[in-house]
């Protein structure tokens, strides 16, 4: 499971107003600022909750979930959300986004948990989420708090909201029972323009944050490659040995693991076409943005495209090595048989 980095890009924009030094909690991220201060990103899960332990006990003052609620309370004034801060402020009724939870949980859990068993109520509504607060304690912290905000968004009071276990909880004040009615607030714009401009909105969002999922996924997997790649090499007998006939009593790998392994090594190369084009398509057309920029100077990318496929000519060779030494013994073992 991913979780948006609208989170973090909150906390962040949150101790920055509150003149907070951040270069702790920057310095301690597997990722790079420009990823934790970018809406449209995704972050593990796991990631998210220990980086969100680590704001929360340095930054709080209240109690550790204590910021968090605070943060999820300034959203409105924020706008750390991107897209979705938009799209919020344009909605024709607030009621869309209330009666409709898990499109706004889609915003900030992958894949979009299902809600089940929606009570709505005059001044509440609840329901059931995959999500488990005591293991997700923080996260969830923070997305109650964002849930207690959504009125804010229409100039009405912060709700209250509970989440304990599967079970989210929420209820406004008799005062604020208008965001669930059908009556339009006196917009003049027309409201099936705003929901053709709401849905192009949310469209751009989905694209953008799918994209990025995409290549998250792909780095990760050539981050795995080039880790087992490394190792294999570094546990591999060099040519050195070979030539000089140093290599007494080892198991080499038979026919068929040498085959699997070749095609691995196949199987990663084309892994490497597919996320080189993956980019290319990415930072087509004028998006070369000074975050990507950044992004791709930090790992190193053209250093990557350009050493990948001589670690994968090397692996072959020495998987070959090992092939023909394998059976140049077999062949003196029959020999002296």
């Amino acid at each position: 499971m991913l979780f948006s980095c609208k989170i973090p890009n909150s906390v962040l924009l949150f101790l920055e107003k509150q003149s907070e030094d951040l270069s702790p909690l920057l310095e301690g991220s597997t990722l790079p600022e420009e990823f934790l201060r970018d809406p449209s990103y995704w972050m593990n899960s796991q990631e998210l909750e220990a980086w969100l332990a680590t704001a929360t006990n340095r930054y709080s003052k209240g109690g550790q979930e204590n910021l968090l609620t605070l943060v999820g309370h300034s959203n409105p004034e924020l706008r750390a959300w991107g897209v979705l801060d938009s799209v919020l402020r344009m909605l024709p009724h607030p009621q869309e986004i209330l009666n409709q939870p898990e499109r706004f949980l889609s915003y900030f859990i992958s894949p979009g948990p299902p809600v089940d068993n929606i009570v709505r109520g005059i001044s509440g509504i609840e329901f059931d989420v995959p999500v488990m607060s005591e293991q997700y304690p923080l996260v969830t912290s923070y997305l109650r708090a964002a849930f207690e905000s959504l009125p804010v968004f229409v100039g009405q009071h912060l709700a209250s909201c509970s989440w304990a276990g599967l079970h989210f909880k929420m209820n406004w004040s008799t005062e604020q029972e208008s965001i669930f009615t059908d009556v339009d607030p006196g917009r003049q714009i027309s409201p099936e323009l705003m929901q053709s401009i709401v849905q192009s909105l949310e469209k751009h969002q989905q694209e953008l944050e799918e994209k990025n999922r995409e290549l998250q996924s792909k780095n990760e997997s050539l981050v795995k490659a080039a880790k087992q790649i490394e190792k294999r090499i570094q546990n591999a007998p060099d040519l050195e040995t070979f030539q000089q006939g140093k290599l007494k009593d080892v198991d080499f790998i038979d026919a068929t693991g040498a085959e699997q392994i070749q095609q691995n090594l196949a199987r990663l190369g084309d892994y490497m076409v597919r996320a080189q084009q993956l980019v290319t398509l990415l930072i087509a057309q004028d998006r070369m943005s000074p975050q990507v920029k950044v992004a791709m100077k930090k790992v190193d990318w053209p250093r990557v495209l350009d050493q990948f496929p001589v670690l994968v000519s090397q692996s072959r060779q020495i998987l070959q090595n090992c092939q023909n030494l394998n059976d140049l013994q077999k062949h003196e073992g029959e020999k002296n048989v």
